[in-house]
């Protein structure tokens, strides 16, 4: 089993150990194991999402060859000043479409709404784990090909530890309500509608903004104007989920004219009834943190260039970016079956 290490310098975990081989990863048939009639070379589904015929519109199961695996015990354990445990957690994958020629954004609302439905409950399902501290989903998209990147899916990793950059933002936005006793976000949004040239889109319930600092070229977040420091709970009424879907949806379809391959992951809140590394420690995200998504077109390649020493590289000031994606007509037409 693979292992998890903690750099004390960084106080970043590190997944260590190699990954199981894929029986069929040399295999040049050109099969997409995510297409129709290929099933059998994934793992058995955890969930599918079927329509009136009885196909299925989307598909979850384990990933082949996981990161982390769900059975065993954690045994965290010392070796001397450093920190070692199991990698012990959740890796699965969300085939989107059956279709291997569309991506996300170029489904139909209810379809794309259906696989909001899999995030959403996917992340419930794992949080009943209490091992588990963080759920993740994010999707890396890339143009169409003969190969499984070139199918529509998304990834769900359930981890016993916080990812780096999640620590970060909730210690942050925790230390902003401690100060003003606001949630950051919150006050962001504020800013972001009173001046509007960072805004691509709004309305009484969401908002889509390229944020102050953006790392990536038209790097996008959508965010519920609504306080909600948890997707899965925000999304839970069906009207509410819908609306959602509609609000998105374009936003999506903006960035793919600016560049087919981007990075799309939610942010939302961590597992409350997981262990805690002190009492407190999630005490206020309830009212600190705001969930929201992050999709991060690679514009160019620009996006693989994180400078030097962690430092970003960004060309494209967020009000130039909003102002180019404003300009774009968000509609694309699903492409009729090859």
């Amino acid at each position: 089993m693979s292992e998890l290490r903690l750099d004390p310098f960084t106080h970043r975990w590190v997944v260590v150990g190699k990954r199981p081989v894929m029986p069929d990863v040399h295999d040049q048939s050109g099969l997409c194991p995510f297409c129709p009639g290929n099933e059998h070379l994934t793992p058995r589904a955890i969930r599918e999402c079927r329509d009136a015929s009885g196909a299925w519109m989307a598909r979850v199961f384990h990933d082949r060859a996981p990161l982390f695996q769900i059975e065993g015990a954690l045994d965290r354990r010392a070796e001397g000043m450093f920190d070692r445990m199991n990698a012990i957690g959740a890796h699965e994958i969300i085939v989107e479409s059956p279709r291997h020629d569309v991506t996300l954004a170029q489904v139909p609302e209810e379809h794309f709404g259906r696989v909001l439905e899999i995030f959403r409950d996917r992340i419930l399902d794992l949080k009943r784990d209490n091992r588990l501290r963080y759920i993740s989903i994010f999707k890396d998209q890339h143009p169409a090909s003969a190969s499984l990147r070139g199918h529509s899916y998304s990834q769900v990793l359930g981890t016993p530890v916080l990812p780096q950059a999640m620590e970060l933002e909730l210690r942050w936005c925790r230390k902003h309500f401690l100060k003003h006793e606001r949630c950051m976000y919150c006050d962001t949004i504020q800013q972001e509608l009173s001046h509007e040239k960072r805004v691509l889109d709004r309305n009484n319930d969401f908002l889509a903004f390229c944020p102050f600092g953006s790392r990536w070229s038209y790097e996008l977040w959508v965010i519920p104007v609504r306080h909600a420091s948890s997707f899965e709970e925000d999304l839970a009424p069906p009207g509410r989920l819908a609306a959602f879907v509609a609000f998105l949806k374009p936003c999506l379809q903006r960035i793919e004219k600016l560049s087919p391959t981007l990075h799309m992951v939610l942010h939302t809140e961590p597992n409350l009834q997981a262990w805690k590394p002190t009492k407190d420690w999630w005490e206020t995200v309830r009212d600190d943190y705001h969930w929201h998504f992050e999709i991060q077109p690679d514009v160019e390649g620009q996006r693989r260039f994180p400078g030097t020493e962690g430092f970003y590289f960004n060309p494209i000031p967020a009000e130039q970016a909003a102002l180019v994606l404003r300009a774009l007509e968000p509609g694309i037409e699903t492409p009729p079956p090859a």
